[in-house]
């Protein structure tokens, strides 16, 4: 498993940005919810067409956190450009 946190733009509806740049991306929501370890966050599952791998997203707004994770079993060689992508448009660079 891995994971990487980011700060997003100060002043933004980071869920939307989120919902935004995911499809600007090209990736499809195929899940979205919350996580009980983290009460009031959202969180995505997002993929890339039929390609193998799925990524996560998830947004605590308590703390103002965002981070993407990728669990061992579901990498795919798609994910790293698209973290990378996403972080840029998230950040507001």
């Amino acid at each position: 498993m891995r994971e990487t946190h980011i700060q997003p733009a100060p002043g933004i509806d980071a869920m939307a940005v989120v919902e935004s740049a995911c499809a600007s991306a090209g990736l499809t929501i195929t899940m979205r919810g919350t996580l009980a370890a983290y009460p009031g966050c959202v969180h995505w599952h997002l993929k890339r067409g039929r390609e193998r791998g799925t990524l996560e997203i998830t947004w605590w707004p308590k703390t103002a956190e965002l981070w993407f994770k990728v669990a061992t079993n579901r990498d795919g060689p798609w994910i790293d450009a698209a973290v990378e992508q996403l972080t840029k448009q998230i950040e507001g660079r």
